[in-house]
């Protein structure tokens, strides 16, 4: 994998430098797996949500395929240098790290490359009012609580399923990643036995039923 690079547009480094981004505030020492195909690459990574996420761009490989970890903030930095100087995304520029498999969501367990069954479909907009619903829900019923119950309320809320059997928490991750606004683009969900995924035009997220609950403090990412 030494040598492998990743020559993007400045707009693509731009937007992949921007996604990391929304997730700098959670921790800046998330990690970030970069993975490619023969004409993308895409960045995996775990936020604070229980859930993965996933966005890919249009790139040129050489000497790949790539797959490797590093953090995100290093990532932004990398993806901000591309973007301003116009230099490929190059494997050995950057310092990779080990992620350990636990129980809870981590990159270093990818969903299904396939196997999924159709999908459904609806409209982003329609959906964004059930995260409206339940963050009003949770603001209302946590006020004054102590933080053990705002925690329980919070994963309460979160879990419930929502369209297409998806946990709530999925949607209100992609909002949270910019991958769904309050618009009319189209939006899909499948189903890989444990797996779920919501595709986005703009990224996908995914859950695993037995990823277990993480105690993430949900009701401060709203």
């Amino acid at each position: 994998m030494s040598g492998a690079t990743a020559i993007l547009t400045s707009d693509d480094a731009r937007v992949l430098a921007a996604f990391g981004r929304r997730q700098l505030a959670w921790d800046p020492r998330l990690p970030v797996r970069i993975v490619s195909t023969s004409s993308a690459v895409g960045l995996y990574t775990a936020p604070p949500l229980n859930v993965l996420a996933l966005f890919a761009v249009p790139a040129v490989i050489t000497d790949g395929p790539i797959d490797f970890t590093v953090s995100l903030a290093s990532l932004v930095t990398e993806c901000d240098s591309i973007s301003q100087f116009g230099s490929p995304l190059q494997v050995e520029t950057l310092h990779p790290i080990s992620v350990p498999i636990t129980a809870a969501m981590s990159v270093a367990q990818l969903p299904p490359a396939g196997g999924w069954q159709v999908p459904m479909q609806a409209i982003s907009g329609d959906l964004l009012v059930h995260v409206e619903a339940a963050v009003a829900e949770f603001t209302t019923r946590s006020a004054g609580q102590i933080q053990a119950v705002q925690q329980a309320i919070a994963d309460e809320i979160w879990e419930r399923p929502t369209w297409a059997a998806l946990p709530l928490r999925m949607l209100h991750a992609a909002r949270r990643l910019g991958m769904m606004s309050n618009d009319q683009s189209r939006v899909s969900a499948a189903t890989c036995g444990a797996w779920k995924r919501l595709a986005t035009a703009r990224g996908q997220v995914f859950a695993r039923s037995n990823s277990g609950r993480s105690g993430i403090g949900l009701q401060v990412v709203r």
